[in-house]
């Protein structure tokens, strides 16, 4: 009996967290930040990547993508090169 008394307790505990989660969401909503065409600044994203194959060949290049249209603005890949 005392196991299903403790079981009722957690379950109650848990259900009242999953209520106030819930809650939580209807009253503290955000708004969604649009970023103007005047605002550039973090508009861009820049990744440099790298991979060798077969111990010998080594692979690398880059790319900028434009975070506002999604665009992709430069990019670069380098041709295998022997790896000395």
């Amino acid at each position: 009996m005392k196991t299903n008394r403790i079981i009722k307790v957690f379950l109650g505990i848990v259900s009242m967290l999953l209520l106030l989660n819930l809650l939580n969401g209807f009253f503290s909503s955000k708004s969604a930040l649009a970023v103007s065409e005047d605002e550039k600044k973090e508009r861009y994203q820049i990744s440099a990547w790298a991979a060798q194959s077969e111990g010998s060949l080594v692979h690398s290049g880059y790319y900028v993508l434009d975070t506002a249209t999604g665009k992709v603005v430069a990019s670069k890949a380098e041709t295998p090169l022997f790896k000395e």
